[in-house]
């Protein structure tokens, strides 16, 4: 898995995640912690994500799921449609 090395990188990885919960592309597992910590994730005045607010779990499963979102991991996935596998 590839993690952010910057801010910025970071918190498009927020947004991916929050992103994909509103259009409801992703469904959340039936476990209070992690939902507990989506929940305590906070924003600064300025818009920009509270870093102290936001947990390993939450940080886990939005490096994760950006990387799901990255081209080439799409790409291998239309490519084995394509053949039927």
């Amino acid at each position: 898995m590839i993690t952010p090395s910057n801010r910025k990188e970071f918190e498009r990885h927020i947004d991916i995640l929050a992103e994909s919960i509103e259009r409801k592309t992703f469904q959340l597992p039936p476990s209070r912690r992690i939902l507990n910590s989506l929940l305590n994730a906070k924003q600064l005045p300025n818009r920009r994500n509270n870093f102290l607010t936001i947990d390993e779990s939450t940080r886990l499963l939005a490096n994760s799921l950006a990387n799901f979102a990255r081209p080439e991991i799409k790409n291998r996935k239309d490519a084995k449609k394509s053949k039927g596998v």
